[in-house]
């Protein structure tokens, strides 16, 4: 239904364990669908193509890193690695910040991530081979990075 529509797709890969999904989002069948979702969106538009350095078809997955759970975050990397090599571009971001109900779960609410944490899953990436990844350089984790959802400047 989409094939005609979308050119470029932009999904968040958020979780790999399903008992991760589970405490966070209630959907211990989250990674599973994720990847059937990604695979789909991966046989719609292929491969990244380019004109005038603007992405014109292809899939950017993200992938938010949670403060405690990089050892996680490698394995998602590893898995679309192994799947996909750099015929998807990764996004990996690092401005997690604890906020609404995050302040109520034990180790959420704790802290961001660290520097550690987010070069930890950077430099395995590098290592991997990919080379269509983006990287966040610098403090993202401020409430300055979160939009106001009060319904201004919405188009």
């Amino acid at each position: 239904m989409l094939k005609d529509y979308i050119d470029v797709f932009l999904p968040d890969f958020k979780y790999y364990s399903p008992d991760t999904a589970k405490e966070f989002s209630h959907a211990p069948d989250y990674p599973q669908v994720v990847k059937e979702a990604i695979d789909k969106m991966f046989e719609l538009v292929g491969k990244p193509q380019f004109k005038d350095n603007i992405m014109q078809k292809g899939v950017i997955i993200r992938h938010l890193i949670l403060p405690w759970y990089y050892k996680e975050s490698m394995e998602i990397v590893k898995y679309i690695w192994e799947k996909y090599h750099d015929d998807v571009y990764l996004s990996l971001m690092n401005q997690y910040t604890p906020m609404y109900k995050a302040l109520t779960h034990p180790k959420l609410k704790q802290r961001k991530l660290t520097t550690f944490e987010y070069d930890k899953v950077v430099d395995y990436a590098l290592d991997l081979g990919f080379k269509n990844c983006y990287i966040q350089q610098g403090k993202t984790a401020t409430t300055k990075f979160v939009p106001h959802f009060d319904g201004t400047n919405v188009y």
